[in-house]
């Protein structure tokens, strides 16, 4: 419990710190580019019948997956159990999870806690960013029912100096093997950015387990947003684009890992196009990332 209050304390200091905000590096789309090629575009095909594994892992890695759900809602009435499906057709074994209702007037359920049942009782944690519409609006992370959750607590991350800029937040598990971090942040917020940065140091430095840090950054690679975040976080995920999901132009879904925690090696990593059980295309506007590791 002091060690909860300890961090809380810190994380308010950071947050009430000034806001400096930064321009990203926009990406120039000429038109020429295919990020999936012909073979690996999305093809909204679900056939029950085909047993193809699209995204082997390999042996003891563990598979850390970033998804911005859209709060389960953007092309659907509710993508829950297709996501559901999706993340056990790939065999995640950890997932944060961007953009999620809490019991408001939008969704009158906890999202997050609605997406364990469906994964068959999975373990679960959501992070408020906000209140929303009479409830709450934020973060979660899923893990599957025998995992050992030690810790979890969310930080909250202020708004830019921006016109309808919104508080946001990140949601943290850890487990006896490693911290998993998902966050959703606006882009060019340089003030989220160091309150992340800020966060990862006082409390990982040194840490004896890895820590992931996943999620929709609104941000592309060369950015002075993500750039200044990989000063403490190396990329593990691939860079192909994720966004729009529909012809995707943009990368802005990472899995990071913070460089000053126990390393890792990377097994493994894609931007998820196709699935047996479901149609990415359908269940976000954002394609799902992942990357396997083992330490």
């Amino acid at each position: 419990m002091m060690k909860r209050i300890l961090k809380l304390l810190a994380f308010a200091a950071i947050a009430a710190a000034t806001c400096s905000c930064g321009k990203d590096n926009g990406y120039v789309d000429d038109g020429k580019y295919d990020p999936f090629g012909d073979k690996d575009k999305p093809t909204g095909n679900i056939d029950p019948n085909d047993d193809t594994e699209y995204y082997p892992k390999a042996e003891g890695s563990l598979r850390i997956m970033a998804y911005n759900v859209g709060a389960f809602s953007k092309f659907m009435q509710n993508s829950t159990s297709m996501v559901a499906d999706m993340i056990l057709e790939i065999k995640a074994d950890v997932v944060g999870l961007n953009e999620l209702d809490s019991i408001n007037l939008r969704h009158k359920v906890n999202q997050v806690a609605a997406l364990a049942q469906e994964l068959g009782g999975w373990k679960w944690y959501f992070g408020r960013a906000m209140d929303y519409r009479e409830g709450a609006y934020g973060n979660g992370v899923v893990v599957p029912k025998n995992v050992n959750i030690i810790d979890k607590y969310f930080v909250t991350l202020p708004p830019t100096s921006k016109k309808d800029s919104e508080q946001r937040s990140i949601a943290v598990v850890e487990t006896d093997k490693y911290v998993m971090a998902a966050c959703h942040m606006e882009g060019s917020a340089m003030n989220q950015v160091a309150v992340v940065n800020s966060w990862v140091e006082k409390n990982y430095k040194n840490y004896d387990k890895p820590v992931f840090f996943v999620g929709d950054m609104n941000a592309v690679k060369g950015s002075e947003h993500i750039t200044t975040l990989e000063q403490n976080f190396n990329i593990i995920s691939n860079a192909q684009n994720s966004v729009p999901v529909d012809a995707p132009t943009r990368c802005i879904d990472y899995v990071f890992h913070y460089k000053k925690s126990a390393p890792v090696e990377v097994t493994g990593t894609a931007t998820l196009t196709r699935f047996r059980t479901g149609d990415p295309t359908k269940t976000s506007d954002h394609l799902p990332v992942y990357a396997d590791v083992k330490f």
